[in-house]
């Protein structure tokens, strides 16, 4: 499979947008967004809040698997988002129904990885952007490994969005 780096990175914004509207916005809290700031995205953190830094994956597709990035291109040997991040939270957003996984980025987790990655096949996928190509490697992940590490998030849809709230985290 050959994937667009441009295409990625429009598909991330959705799901950036949809985070901020659906949660941040949603619940008041204050953020700074720094998915423009090279500082943060060496450290893969897409926004800052008083109670912690999360990073955005837009690759949920409502089938109980999340895609977790191993290598982001193998021939320079660099390593995958999973191993970059320094967020507090990992967010993974389905652009479809605006559902989002949470799962808290811990010292027990990165241990759990290590579970993981010797019970799940790693796959490649091939990109490329302005002529350039690279191989990466991932791991589709089901919810059953990820017990006790993920919790799901949605706004209803009927909820009015538009309706003041306490903003409880300033």
């Amino acid at each position: 499979m050959t994937t667009s780096f441009e295409e990625d990175k429009k598909r991330g914004k959705i799901g950036e947008r949809i985070f901020k509207e659906d949660f941040l916005d949603f619940l008041g809290i204050t953020y700074e967004d720094v998915t423009g700031c090279q500082q943060f995205q060496v450290i893969d953190t897409d926004y800052l809040t008083k109670i912690g830094t999360y990073e955005v994956k837009a690759n949920y597709k409502d089938d109980k698997l999340l895609v977790f990035e191993d290598w982001s291109n193998m021939e320079y040997k660099s390593k995958g988002w999973i191993y970059k991040t320094q967020a507090d939270l990992l967010v993974f957003v389905s652009k479809r129904t605006r559902t989002m996984i949470f799962l808290p980025f811990t010292e027990r987790f990165k241990k759990h990885y290590g579970y993981i990655k010797q019970n799940t096949k790693q796959l490649f996928n091939t990109s490329q952007k302005n002529g350039r190509m690279w191989k990466s490697a991932y791991r589709k992940v089901p919810f059953d490994m990820l017990a006790g590490y993920i919790s799901v998030y949605k706004v209803k849809p009927d909820v009015d969005q538009s309706v003041s709230r306490p903003n409880f985290f300033q």
